[in-house]
């Protein structure tokens, strides 16, 4: 036995426990969020840390990945993904202890706030709901204000994240936490900086006359200036995607229908069976419950679980479409692979295919022969989906920008001035008007920032995959709605490879071509 195989026999099985621990506290914390479950959370993730963190251990893999690894190439990429995961987690005792101490507290108070609005707690579905069908701007601007309200009283707990994972990056000779997290996770900075920068040029003209066409419509709902508008009058909370202007009330396409329900029909068009995760999953809302949705694959044995907060509209079926896309690329695993590579190459992989399986909500054929449109509206509907998803495009892009090169600035200066940052990127990138009488940390309140760090750039990236990914599946299957082809297309080039590669090969060797922004880009000509 060589000794790569010899620490991989010592290291797996250990490695596999403390993370399906971990991966089932997770679950329990955000579906209860008790402290109780807060706190075992905390533990879990405290021992899966101390594990990595092993220094003797850490040492031999460096050892041992720099001298080349191994020959057999299976051999070698599973010593590389131990070895990133072990210098990921290099840090001492105290630091473990402050940073899960840290996270527990932040996310406590994530799961259990709940906005004020007209003195009443309003969870963040109804926030939501009040800023995306709000005429008047007192109530919309009140429930804006209320989504930001957790901000004040995480910021602080933010900062000293930021200082504390920067810490531990700047021991092992990094910049800061943004530098180690790209590098760690296989990503040039300067690659994801340059390609950010053509994708930004790219969307700069389109994205221009999508805003003033939305600033119009916006001024005539809430009778207006249009040069009076506010950032609460974009129908969400941060101006990720569309607010609902136009001559289809997509909201109303799902009144009365089941998400579930929708979903189970869409996969079984794919040939990809979801009822067995979808029973394991946790599907609606309830006191102390993560309000957010993620898909989580608690062992790698074929535990895969959901959790959502469905309601029939738009926005959670196409969440619902979403992580059920996650789920389905967890559940399509080569078994027979070792432990380390079942899964995704990179997390942009499972992004991509998030992304284009929850974009189905969007889709012509989907909404007329899944939802029902009826066939006297199907042209009327399929305008506006295929504007809406254009829209959604240009809008997101520009959110993604705002969110890398703020959480770039956070961990270059946690102690600066994050609101004007904040409010410089979103008024550069988005084109949203500050409100001059504001002095908030908005920026607190979006949860990744705190929780899921240096991830936002992989949704971008996971958007790119998919454009490239729609591209093979129209030329392989004709589609996808209904097509158990495309289904069986991406299981057999996508799923079943699981981790042999890295990101970039995989992508080329499934497609064909390594990942070209093109498909992307042209898509947003209309």
């Amino acid at each position: 036995m060589s000794e790569v195989e010899a620490i991989l026999e010592e290291t797996v099985p250990q490695l596999k426990a403390l993370r399906t621990a971990y991966s089932l506290a997770e679950w329990e914390a955000a579906t209860t969020g008790t402290p109780e479950a807060n706190r075992q959370n905390q533990a879990a993730q405290a021992a899966l840390m101390r594990f990595l963190a092993d220094p003797r251990r850490y040492a031999a893999l460096k050892r041992l990945y720099e001298a080349g690894g191994a020959a057999d190439p299976l051999l070698a990429r599973q010593l590389k993904l131990l070895y990133l995961q072990a210098a990921e987690n290099q840090q001492d005792e105290a630091a473990i202890e402050r940073l899960t101490q840290l996270e527990a507290a932040v996310r406590d108070r994530y799961y259990n706030f709940r906005g004020v609005v007209g003195g009443r707690a309003q969870s963040d579905n109804e926030l939501d709901n009040l800023l995306a069908n709000s005429t008047n701007t007192a109530v919309a601007r009140e429930a804006w204000e209320a989504s930001k309200q957790v901000g004040g009283e995480v910021a602080g707990l933010v900062r000293e994240l930021a200082r504390t994972r920067n810490a531990a990056a700047q021991r092992q000779g990094f910049r800061d936490h943004f530098h180690r997290a790209l590098e760690l996770g296989e990503i040039e900075e300067q690659y994801l900086l340059s390609l950010f920068k053509h994708l930004e040029r790219a969307t700069d003209e389109p994205f221009a006359r999508l805003k003033a066409s939305l600033d119009e419509a916006l001024a005539r709902r809430f009778a207006l200036p249009a040069g009076a508008l506010g950032p609460w009058h974009y129908g969400d909370r941060f101006f990720q995607k569309p607010p609902s202007v136009g001559e289809v009330n997509f909201d109303g396409l799902f009144a009365g229908k089941d998400p579930v329900a929708l979903a189970l029909a869409t996969y079984d068009g794919l040939g990809l069976e979801v009822r067995d995760i979808l029973e394991r999953s946790d599907l609606y809302a309830r006191p102390g419950k993560n309000q957010h949705a993620f898909c989580t694959d608690i062992d790698k044995e074929g535990d895969v679980r959901t959790l959502n907060n469905l309601e029939p509209t738009h926005r959670w079926n196409e969440t619902l479409l979403h992580e059920l896309g996650h789920a389905v690329y967890d559940k399509y695993q080569d078994r027979g692979l070792p432990w380390l590579l079942r899964g995704y190459p990179h997390v942009l992989s499972t992004e991509a295919i998030a992304i284009l399986l929850g974009s189905l909500s969007n889709d012509q054929e989907w909404l007329t022969t899944i939802v029902g449109v009826p066939a006297a509206e199907a042209e009327r509907v399929a305008r506006a989906a295929q504007a809406f998803a254009r829209a959604n495009a240009l809008i997101f892009s520009r959110w993604v920008l705002v969110m890398t090169h703020f959480e770039r600035g956070l961990y270059a200066h946690p102690d600066g001035d994050l609101d004007s940052l904040w409010w410089d990127l979103v008024e550069r990138y988005q084109g949203l008007r500050r409100p001059g009488d504001r002095r908030a940390p908005d920026w607190a309140a979006k949860i990744h920032i705190a929780l899921y760090p240096v991830y936002y750039h992989n949704y971008e990236l996971g958007n790119l995959v998919a454009a490239q990914l729609r591209h093979c599946l129209d030329q392989a299957a004709g589609g996808l709605t209904g097509r158990s082809g495309a289904g069986r297309w991406l299981v057999e080039h996508y799923f079943w490879p699981g981790n042999r590669q890295a990101w970039p090969e995989h992508i080329t060797a499934a497609t064909g071509e390594p990942l070209n922004p093109d498909y992307f880009v042209r898509a947003l000509d209309g």
